[in-house]
């Protein structure tokens, strides 16, 4: 069962290293703290997996590697094992890779890739409950959902035409002095010269071919697999397939924001480092605080500004940044 997880940051929240990495202060103190806002369980599980972690093993059991990620992430991980008469990861597996400072779910998919096993493909994916699940793909595709992809805006075609009509100035010339009143347009028949390329069914036939080529190809039925289907009804692809496929073609709405960096200066002197999802954030408290600049190579610094409230949780009189 997914556990129901909260965050609660802010400006008091936020404190600022001397490499230049932001971190997150601990909770104010009992009686301070409340509630800011709930994420959803898939959310709250990739925010985990973005940790950054370090992983050296040799000759190690996959189980006590993939034991060490659920326990130093605290993320939702549910391995589908090996037991009497079932597919699964192989626990006795031994692993040996060597990965540095790295998200964690690029951790978890580094050592899904080393433990296949034959032929056998491995792969993670969201379960309705929040949890990562991960095993063999061939178990995996046990768990299917129906998704509707709208595709009207890629088989829309404007239409480019060959040819232009012409002025025929003598006509013009010929009406305006009472002569016969006939169109002063040449060559406009252009309803034979427009450019609409392949028909429609072509053009469907274009996108199924796209995704079923790039997205797991050994997967789709059209392609001899057995796991993901596709059919295409009034401009909308109608695809049965596993999470880990839906998740190769439109990603999840919930996936937490990247680390953002803010690099200023010819050589780089300074920059931020925001190591978190910032869509979680909400304004605790705001106070005004001296900035310096970089001129000429050194660090000038701005005059006192009277500060502002104290934020909770924060000591020292604050006076000074």
């Amino acid at each position: 069962m997914a556990r129901a997880s909260y965050i609660m940051i802010g400006c008091a929240g936020l404190v600022l290293s001397v490499s230049g990495t932001a971190a997150l202060a601990q909770t104010p103190a009992q009686g301070e703290a409340q509630v800011i806002e709930s994420i959803r369980p898939e959310r709250a599980t990739l925010l985990k997996l973005q940790r950054r972690i370090s992983l050296k093993v040799d000759k190690t059991r996959l189980e006590d590697v993939v034991t060490f990620i659920k326990e130093t992430t605290q993320a939702d991980i549910e391995p589908i094992w090996t037991g009497d008469n079932t597919v699964g990861l192989d626990k006795e597996k031994l692993i040996t890779l060597n990965i540095d400072n790295q998200p964690a779910l690029y951790v978890l998919e580094a050592v899904l890739e080393k433990a296949k096993v034959d032929f056998q493909e491995n792969a993670w994916q969201m379960s309705s409950l929040g949890t990562i699940e991960i095993g063999p793909k061939d178990v995996l595709n046990k768990s299917r959902r129906v998704v509707m992809y709208d595709i009207n805006d890629l088989l829309h075609v404007i239409p480019r035409y060959a040819d232009v009509p012409q002025i025929d100035l003598n006509t013009v010339l010929q009406s305006n002095q009472g002569g016969g009143g006939g169109s002063p347009f040449t060559g406009d028949d252009t309803n034979n010269n427009q450019n609409t390329g392949p028909d429609r069914e072509a053009r469907v036939r274009r996108v199924i071919d796209l995704i079923t080529s790039i997205v797991e190809p050994n997967q789709w039925t059209d392609n001899g697999g057995e796991a993901a289907s596709v059919r295409e009804f009034n401009g909308v692809l109608i695809i049965n397939a596993p999470d880990y496929i839906h998740r190769q073609i439109n990603g999840y709405p919930y996936w937490p924001s990247t680390t953002t960096k803010l690099v200023s200066g010819e050589k780089k002197r300074r920059y931020v480092t925001l190591d978190m999802d910032t869509g979680q954030s909400v304004i605790d408290q705001i106070r005004r605080v001296p900035q310096g600049a970089v001129v000429g190579g050194q660090v000038v610094g701005a005059p006192s500004v009277p500060a502002g409230p104290k934020p909770s949780g924060q000591g020292g009189s604050g006076s000074k940044p």
